[in-house]
């Protein structure tokens, strides 16, 4: 019983430091935005910034492109509230943690996958006739995409609790 209220605690305090972390994130990039004209924060990687900084005609078009990630963030940032809160809540084997579960799992796979194919993309919309680089990191591809796996798994552990109850 006491480990089930450490995982309660551990959730709860996670979900109030992602309040934190991302109040603090959007402070300063609002921050130095008004004070200098400028993000502190970067966008995609150098690349990218370089395209919004040097085609100012262009903006439109990278904003689209960047528009999925930003979706992301915001999805993945509101399930990952609804699933710390279900966690903090007890409600380990619920059906809504493991949807929550299923959604953060997705939304995260998208992200990088899209965040990798992001930067080429929007060259080749500016700029058609440039040379594209294509940087994929194998390692952070193949850790995402075991998230769906272990979410399965995850899922598949829960049926087996509920039998398991239901027999005894």
């Amino acid at each position: 019983m006491q480990s089930i209220e450490n995982l309660k605690r551990v959730s709860h305090f996670t979900r109030m430091m992602l309040f934190v972390v991302v109040g603090i994130f959007l402070t300063i990039a609002i921050y130095g935005f008004v004070s200098q004209g400028q993000w502190w924060v970067t966008f995609g990687d150098n690349t990218f910034d370089a395209l919004w900084l040097q085609y100012k005609e262009s903006h439109f078009l990278l904003a689209a492109v960047f528009s999925p990630l930003m979706g992301c963030w915001l999805l993945g940032f509101y399930f990952l509230q609804r699933l710390l809160l279900a966690l903090s809540s007890g409600l380990f084997y619920a059906k809504a943690t493991l949807r929550y579960l299923k959604y953060v799992s997705w939304i995260t796979v998208f992200y990088v996958c899209y965040s990798m194919a992001m930067t080429p993309l929007a060259t080749y919309l500016v700029i058609p006739n440039s040379s594209i680089d294509i940087s994929l990191n194998p390692m952070t591809l193949i850790i995402v995409l075991c998230l769906p796996v272990l979410v399965h798994l995850f899922s598949a552990a829960a049926e087996l609790d509920k039998e398991s109850k239901e027999i005894v």
